[in-house]
């Protein structure tokens, strides 16, 4: 490429794009000669720089070549011509580069949708935590990628994905879990990023003072892109991402498709919220519409046994309304059995069950069950109704 002015600007045929290289090839052909039209030598674009830097790259000679032209316009000869023609070819490729970063821009933001719609099947949180880094790389051309969470003004790593090696992912996440939590509450990125609500990009990851460096030196970061994650407006967590294995710079179409994906992300996950909590809520409601149930079984069931009574406790019951309310000379002893007779003199001293089981000798299930007949026998609503009733008779039958 002449003077290697353009050493391959890498990423930029993201999405597969092949005519990026062929593009770039000519750039660096009309940017070598414009370099000799200025006399002055050629500026090296590395490899990886991103359209960014090439961009600036091509804007800042074609100013130069501006001026350089007003300032030999009436001069004329062939290197006037020379430098017009360089400028107005290296102003056409300046916009086809442009409208390729354009047209890129475009199919990663179709790439993000895509990848978001894969995403919406996911009905768990945990799930959709495991799944993110992993859709950042597939779906939008990362290499590498980073899910985060804010509890507590405590920054955590959640999960991690590198396309080229999984490995790494599951190490990186376990070393920054060994590692003190940062606390967001002095002046890093992410901290700056809660304050913003908006996305970063950070050209230079170690010299830049805001990146936290013991995870980049371990993580070997050369520049990378960050967006808060941020349902309802509130900042939970955070995506990073890079690329590692190509070793490209990131430029804005990297920042902004991060953040398209955060956003998108952050509405999944809101989603996934609401429904572990609607189902959790009907699990709730489900248990205690099945206790309601047992208790009303027992309840059936309870009336459906004190109604079974023998014969002898038939005729009893049957004479319970007369012998309370138009036939107060009845004995107890037809009404009741002795051992109820028994259980319900203690319970008009106002005993419990528990000491009513303990002078029987009986347990406090047994008095339980006794306490229920003697409430049936005797049409009574509650224990007080029962010894109220008990005093009457005994008191008419001494009469």
């Amino acid at each position: 490429m002449g003077g290697a002015v353009v050493q391959g600007a890498g990423g930029l045929a993201r999405g597969g794009d092949p005519g990026i290289d062929a593009l770039e090839k000519r750039i660096g052909v009309v940017l070598d000669d414009a370099y000799g039209l200025l006399e002055r030598p050629p500026e090296q674009v590395a490899r990886g720089a991103g359209f960014d830097a090439l961009d600036a790259a091509i804007g800042e000679v074609v100013d130069d070549l501006g001026t350089l032209l007003r300032e030999r316009a009436e001069g004329g000869g062939s290197r006037l011509v020379a430098l017009a023609t360089n400028l107005v070819e290296l102003q056409g490729l300046h916009h086809e580069l442009r409208e390729h970063h354009t047209a890129q821009r475009l199919r990663a933001l179709t790439s993000v949708h895509d990848a978001l719609a894969r995403l919406r099947g996911i009905d768990t949180t945990a799930k959709l935590i495991e799944r993110c880094p992993q859709e950042v790389c597939e779906g939008c051309g990362f290499e590498r990628a980073v899910i985060s969470r804010v509890v507590n003004s405590e920054w955590f790593i959640s999960n991690a994905h590198y396309s080229h090696d999984p490995q790494w992912a599951r190490d990186f996440v376990e070393f920054s879990q060994a590692q003190a939590h940062p606390r967001l509450d002095h002046m890093i990125l992410e901290t700056e990023m809660i304050r913003r609500r908006a996305p970063a990009l950070v050209p230079d990851a170690t010299a830049d003072p805001r990146s936290y460096k013991p995870l980049v030196d371990h993580a070997q970061v050369r520049s990378y892109v960050a967006a808060p994650i941020m349902p309802a407006g509130r900042v939970i967590g955070f995506l990073h991402a890079d690329y590692r294995f190509t070793r490209r710079a990131v430029d804005t179409v990297d920042r902004d498709v991060l953040w398209a994906f955060a956003e998108g992300f952050g509405h999944a996950f809101e989603r996934a919220v609401l429904r572990e909590r609607l189902q959790a809520q009907r699990t709730e409601i489900h248990r205690m519409m099945r206790a309601t149930e047992e208790i009303i079984d027992d309840l059936c069931n309870a009336e459906i046994q004190l109604s079974a009574v023998t014969e002898s406790e038939s005729a009893a019951v049957a004479r319970t309304g007369a012998s309370i309310f138009v036939a107060p000379h009845s004995r107890l002893d037809s009404l009741l059995t002795k051992r109820e007779v028994e259980v319900l003199s203690l319970m008009s001293d106002g005993s419990t069950n528990a000491a009513i089981a303990n002078e029987l000798v009986i347990s406090e299930g047994t008095v339980k069950s006794h306490v229920k007949h003697i409430l049936r026998k005797l049409r009574a609503s509650n224990r007080a109704e029962a010894v109220s009733r008990y005093l009457r008779l005994s008191i008419r039958e001494e009469r």
